[in-house]
């Protein structure tokens, strides 16, 4: 009878999780160059079946799966629409690849070209983090130069730092140069997000929790009736 409460908590804390993911991602809907997070799961506590009958050897049936867990969370890097600013600060990437950024020691990537300029007059990002051109140097805007654009084999494998920066991992490679890349001035790459279907999710997860909510409470009355016969007798 325990197993129902294991299955059923497990389940929640699952769509607990996606309501946290789902809640982010809206809360990001108007956030430059975000890229929209998904989860993948993974099912734990695998438990072999046997048919079991006096005199006969047991008989193996299969497997039954007592719980999910999240295995990763992956942005979705399909690209945003491109929108139009006429800031002369503004760049936004046709096609693959990102900004490179000096944050600190390290170098962070992103799609997010919202830029101002710093008091010395380099091209900088909303948080005072240098943008850095071909040679991962600093760019003195009035030289005109652009942003570079770099890119990895698997960006779907990248990690997230922050809402909209990404770093590289052994999995997706490291970054390269992409010379021939289409940088537009004046625009901006919205969100990726999909609020219709995000919604749809969040209603689908919420409804999944109340059902999984209902069996640990079923699971604790059968436990607890299963307790009182035992002590009848």
């Amino acid at each position: 009878m325990h197993t129902g409460f294991y299955t059923a908590t497990m389940g929640m804390l699952v769509d607990q999780a996606m309501i946290d993911n789902i809640a982010n991602n809206l809360a990001n809907i108007n956030s430059t160059g975000y890229k929209a997070d998904s989860m993948s799961f993974e099912a734990i506590m695998n438990r072999k079946i046997y048919r079991t009958s006096i005199g006969h050897k047991d008989a193996f049936l299969g497997t039954t799966i007592n719980a999910v867990v999240v295995d990763r969370v992956a942005p979705n890097m399909a690209e945003g629409s491109l929108e139009k600013t006429g800031g002369s600060t503004d760049f936004a990437i046709n096609g693959r690849g990102f900004f490179a950024i000096k944050d600190g020691k390290r170098i962070v990537y992103t799609r997010n070209g919202s830029f101002t300029l710093s008091s010395q007059g380099y091209l900088v990002d909303k948080e005072g983090r240098e943008v850095l051109n071909a040679a991962l140097k600093p760019i003195l805007f009035k030289t005109g130069v652009r942003p570079a654009v770099f890119d990895v084999e698997n960006p779907i494998y990248l990690e997230k730092v922050g809402s909209t920066c990404f770093i590289p991992t052994k999995e997706s490679g490291q970054f390269v140069l992409k010379p021939n890349s289409k940088v537009l001035k004046g625009y901006l790459e919205s969100s990726n997000v999909n609020a219709i279907k995000e919604m749809v999710n969040m209603i689908n997860a919420y409804r999944h929790y109340e059902i999984a909510q209902r069996v640990v409470t079923t699971e604790d009355m059968l436990f607890s009736s299963a307790i009182n016969v035992g002590r009848a007798r």
